[in-house]
């Protein structure tokens, strides 16, 4: 017999408070000096490579899309440049906390965020698993076309890898991560733990919801991490996402070891004892 949840309408319905703990904002009163005794200065110089990658990257967009050249060499695209720069911090400090078996969901300003998932993929990955990647994603098309580039280091092979699949892609063209055919709202590369970005503002609130789910109820490891903007909490999806992992059964239905849902303002389908990020706003 299915398991069955009871509800009392003579206990949903009693008069009640709604009671927030404390939100705090404007916290952060780290100096850098602080920051150094939690961090390498390799780590900083990452940090900081993954941020300019981003912000070039963009920048080089910016000027095709505007200006019709780059470095000199004409190029006509007349695709969607959404932008997310400024933001690079933000992409950059969340991806490098997440794991390689970590999955993101984006907005349609998602190229940075993209870039640095992928760049802290690259970076936890191992280089076979790299390679293996590289040499089978497309028949091998996006590999042959950065092979040129005589890198031996394997890492750096596969950063060029990643920023010219992902550029392709927006590019439509066929060498990009999706052949081309997702563009820039649309671009994903999943063996990164990239899923795709979304055109509908925040149509990756219930879409993320439904990949932790799954990972939830197959006992996977890693979080899902749905990165929105301020203009999404005003959109369906958002609230379908918030009121499908608020669900009762995931407290009192479900096994123990999976059980929890949406719980003190935080996301809580990770399959493990870790807590998915909450949407960045």
């Amino acid at each position: 017999m299915t398991k069955q949840l009871f509800i009392d309408p003579g206990k949903v319905r009693e008069p009640g408070t709604i009671v927030f703990t404390d939100i705090p904002v404007n916290r952060y009163a780290k100096s850098l000096s602080d920051e150094k005794t939690q961090f390498s200065q390799d780590d900083f110089l990452r940090i900081y490579r993954d941020m300019k990658t981003l912000r070039v990257f963009e920048s080089m967009l910016l000027t095709v899309k505007t200006t019709g050249a780059f470095n000199g060499k004409p190029y006509d695209y007349p695709g969607p440049a959404h932008l997310s720069m400024g933001q690079e911090a933000a992409a950059v400090g969340q991806a490098y906390h997440l794991g390689a078996e970590d999955i993101i969901f984006g907005s349609h300003r998602s190229h940075g965020e993209i870039l640095a998932k992928g760049l802290s993929a690259i970076h936890k990955l191992s280089e076979s698993d790299l390679m293996e990647i590289m040499e089978n994603t497309l028949g091998g098309d996006v590999l042959r076309a950065v092979s040129g580039s005589d890198k031996s280091d394997i890492r750096e092979l596969a950063m060029d890898f990643l920023v010219y699949g992902a550029l392709a892609e927006i590019f439509a063209k066929k060498t990009g991560f999706s052949r081309g055919l997702g563009g820039s709202m649309h671009a994903f590369f999943v063996p990164f733990g990239i899923y795709p970005n979304n055109a509908i503002v925040g149509g990756s609130g219930d879409i993320s919801v439904g990949a932790a789910l799954y990972k939830k109820i197959n006992r996977k490891p890693g979080v899902v991490v749905c990165n929105i903007g301020d203009g999404a909490l005003g959109c369906g999806p958002v609230w379908e996402g918030f009121q499908l992992a608020a669900m009762d059964q995931y407290r009192t239905l479900w096994d123990e070891d999976v059980r929890g849902g949406f719980d003190r303002g935080r996301w809580a389908f990770g399959p493990t004892a870790r807590t998915t990020p909450s949407p960045r706003c």
